[in-house]
């Protein structure tokens, strides 16, 4: 896999060489056009039952096939992170969400065609109310976890194992 900056070579809007300047900025000499590349922005949900379980979904493609995950996505142009969490928890659990509480944020990396984009995760915590769990979408399969059962390498990347391992501290 190689860093998004990488892939760009040519200027957008001369079609003259670019420069890369840390990072993140990709600088044109030759007009002066400036590009920040910034993290990709998803969400995520710590879902926890009345008896202290947390619920993992099982990946359904690529990339990370089948390993364990939490419900959550990539967040949309004009979306905020609320309405991306609500979105996609229905999409993939079916549910809706009443009361979210914000947890923290965790950057990470996705691998996709080749590239790896860097991520920032938007983790929110919310208890579950007993609503009917219907697994959709990108979701393979899913199950409340009692929290001294998850093994934090076989979650899917580096924002949830982190997430998770803070959120698994603070029961302590």
């Amino acid at each position: 896999m190689k860093p998004l900056i990488d892939n760009f070579t040519f200027c957008p809007q001369c079609k003259g060489p670019l420069n890369k300047i840390g990072d993140g900025l990709i600088n044109c000499p030759s007009c002066g056009f400036h590009f920040y590349l910034k993290p990709s922005l998803t969400t995520a949900l710590i879902l926890e039952n009345s008896k202290g379980e947390i619920f993992l979904t099982k990946r359904k493609f690529p990339p990370k096939k089948n390993y364990w995950d939490v419900p959550g996505g990539f967040i949309n142009l004009k979306e905020t992170a609320e309405e991306c969490l609500r979105r996609e928890i229905k999409e993939e659990l079916g549910i809706k969400l009443s009361k979210i509480n914000y947890f923290g944020s965790y950057w990470s990396y996705y691998p996709y065609k080749n590239i790896d984009y860097q991520t920032l995760c938007l983790v929110y915590t919310a208890k579950y109310e007993k609503q009917k769990i219907t697994l959709n979408d990108d979701v393979k399969g899913g199950q409340f976890i009692p929290k001294k059962n998850i093994r934090l390498n076989e979650l899917s990347f580096d924002d949830i194992r982190n997430a998770l391992r803070d959120y698994l501290r603070l029961g302590e």
